[in-house]
């Protein structure tokens, strides 16, 4: 199949762990992910092989349970080791506890709401095309042209 010459359509998705461009052309998608830890990925998704109706679930962040329970265990760290019960050493510990604590409760607070996702299965069985709803206006627009893309491949 001839690759469109034509400029794509672009979504662009921004999560705490991940920030994707979606680019759709008339026969696929390309994907550029950027991990906040550093990793980069690109792929691409031909649109023959997607089921036109999207599956859609909302998912709270898997770093809301992980942060809140670092927050916790930090503040915790930083009570104890502030007694006076403790040798001076080990006090300074108490001082590096709490910028974790705020840290946490930061990236808690940022990854604490639903976010809903749309899901194109594959028609193999094998897994497809997730996106994720960060803009409200342009997600419903990228949607509706990605199905009817799809429906026309």
């Amino acid at each position: 199949m001839p690759t469109q010459t034509t400029s794509p359509i672009t979504y662009l998705e921004r999560l705490p762990q991940v920030q994707r461009e979606f680019r759709l052309f008339g026969d696929r998608v390309e994907i550029d992910a950027h991990w906040t830890l550093g990793r980069s990925f690109r792929t691409t998704v031909r649109l023959a092989d997607l089921s036109p109706q999207a599956t859609r679930f909302n998912v709270r962040n898997k770093w809301f349970k992980k942060s809140v329970l670092i927050g916790s265990i930090a503040i915790g760290m930083a009570l104890l080791f502030s007694r006076e019960t403790f040798f001076s050493r080990v006090k300074w510990i108490s001082l590096l506890c709490w910028p974790v604590a705020g840290v946490a409760l930061v990236v808690a607070v940022r990854s604490f709401q639903k976010r809903q996702f749309a899901h194109f299965s594959r028609k193999d069985g094998k897994p497809g095309l997730d996106i994720c709803k960060t803009d409200p206006e342009h997600f419903e627009t990228f949607m509706r042209a990605i199905q009817a893309r799809i429906r026309k491949a």
